[in-house]
């Protein structure tokens, strides 16, 4: 099983190329997710992420704003099904999009924490939690 989104918060809910999970479509969503990103230019945002590829943009809740990623460090995810049995552990490495290192007046490193719950047609229900962090910038510049 490999990388979800990311797995990581600003594309996390759009990637799931895991190997016997890569068809799930979570619970009750149409392939968004709502994600709390901790940054490191002081700021918490609240983002959904609607989309279908790992680095597609999250909309902050707040404001206007976007966030835009260009990198994924190292997530580390935890499948069990519905009594809590381990399926798969796992850790994906980091990755990183185009001119990645790119510094920007807006770039930020965040952290993340994601839980999702799907039905896996050999498993049944199963939950995902994972952590992971990403590197962006926020639109608009400020």
């Amino acid at each position: 099983m490999k990388r979800m989104i990311a797995v990581a918060a600003l594309g996390v809910a759009s990637v799931w190329p895991m190997a016997g999970i890569a068809n799930a479509d979570p619970i009750g969503s149409s392939r968004t997710l709502l994600v709390e990103l901790h940054c490191d230019n002081g700021s918490t945002y609240d983002v959904v992420v609607a989309g279908n590829g790992l680095f597609t943009p999250a909309h902050d809740l707040a404001s206007s704003s976007i966030l835009v990623p260009t990198s994924f460090g190292e997530f580390h995810g935890v499948i069990t099904d519905a009594e809590g049995n381990v399926v798969e552990e796992f850790t994906d490495p980091a990755v990183f999009k185009g001119s990645a290192t790119k510094d920007r007046a807006t770039s930020v490193t965040c952290t993340f924490e994601v839980e999702q719950t799907f039905e896996i047609p050999e498993l049944g229900v199963v939950t995902l939690t994972g952590d992971g962090s990403v590197t962006g910038f926020v639109t608009p510049a400020g």
